[in-house]
């Protein structure tokens, strides 16, 4: 690789977390808008933009996001570029029907979801050719989704919100093929983080089973290995002191300390392989009872105990730990 591949590269990376930590802040969106209404002759284009955003595109997170420039979008440089830094590669085991809807359990979360972010919600690993005719929408916390400047980034990329109201939407309002990229543990797996370790909050997710039933959608476990490689956390293992202390800390405030050595701002190069296993069949239930949900959700964990044992040694072969699911 020259020296020119591997700086753009880099460049690319950096740019994805800074544009990612700062407008997920709002910090990006507040001050830019600021900007050009204080100090530049533009002041009517924000009063527009505004105006707009609030009264008229406030909720289309919760309606599919924008089809408008998506594939556009997907297809920039840019991904292709941080797909080869780590590098992320799609691999497939399974065919996708088309005419079905699907919801894609993502395992891990990791720090910032990585390998779904690249690998299932852009077109640099090739998602249309592996799967075509399904169009994927990764869900996203509901407060990155109100950041001013950055919602248009990530609705013009076809992310949505990921509240209920939300994925039942895409899931039966938008046509086949349309489907969700869940997050299942959500920011619980950031403080669980670990190199060579994979702790997944599962167990006690049943809301997206639920959904599942109710809508007669597929489920399909995804593992991202790799995606706790990234960075090197502050903490130790499982059970060290701080480790422990960040979960309490989770349990009380859904936010944790997340410290890393390091380099600031550029993840190790270490490849993430996301693969996608088969997909479960579910049969719709109006009003499925617990006994429905909870066996469900047992076959989902076991399905993903089981795509995680038949390809741990070929993706990630430095692993040594077990799978831990709470």
């Amino acid at each position: 690789m020259s020296f020119v591949n591997y700086l753009l590269q880099a460049l690319c990376v950096a740019s994805f977390y800074a544009v990612g930590f700062l407008g997920g802040t709002h910090i990006l969106g507040l001050v830019t808008l600021y900007q050009l209404f204080r100090y530049t002759p533009l002041w009517s284009l924000v009063v527009v933009y505004l105006s707009w955003t609030y009264l008229m595109e406030w909720n289309t997170p919760n309606r599919g996001g924008r089809a408008f420039f998506r594939n556009y979008l997907r297809r920039l440089a840019i991904f292709k570029y941080i797909r080869d830094y780590y590098p992320i590669a799609l691999v497939k085991t399974y065919e996708l029907d088309p005419q079905r809807n699907y919801i894609l359990g993502y395992h891990p979360h990791g720090l910032l979801t990585e390998g779904a972010s690249v690998a299932l919600n852009t077109e640099a690993c090739g998602f249309n050719d592996k799967f075509p005719g399904i169009i994927p929408h990764l869900a996203a916390h509901d407060g990155i989704l109100k950041a001013l400047l950055y919602r248009d980034l990530v609705m013009g990329l076809g992310v949505i919100n990921a509240s209920r109201d939300s994925l039942e939407y895409c899931l039966t309002q938008m046509g086949p093929g349309h489907s969700v990229v869940l997050v299942v543990g959500g920011a619980a797996e950031i403080v669980d983080t670990r190199v060579d370790s994979y702790v997944l909050t599962l167990k006690r997710r049943k809301g997206f089973v639920k959904l599942a039933l109710e809508t007669g959608t597929d489920l399909v476990p995804v593992f991202g290995f790799g995606q706790n490689n990234l960075f090197s956390l502050v903490g130790g293992d499982y059970n060290s002191p701080f480790s422990r202390f960040n979960r309490w800390l989770y349990s009380k405030t859904h936010s944790g300390c997340c410290c890393c050595w390091g380099f600031p701002c550029l993840p190790k190069r270490s490849p993430i392989s996301v693969v996608v296993g088969a997909p479960i069949a579910v049969e719709k239930l109006v009003n499925p009872t617990q006994e429905a949900i909870d066996k469900l959700h047992s076959r989902y964990i076991e399905e993903v105990r089981e795509l995680y044992a038949k390809y741990k040694d070929e993706f990630h072969p430095t692993n040594t730990s077990q799978l831990v699911m709470l």
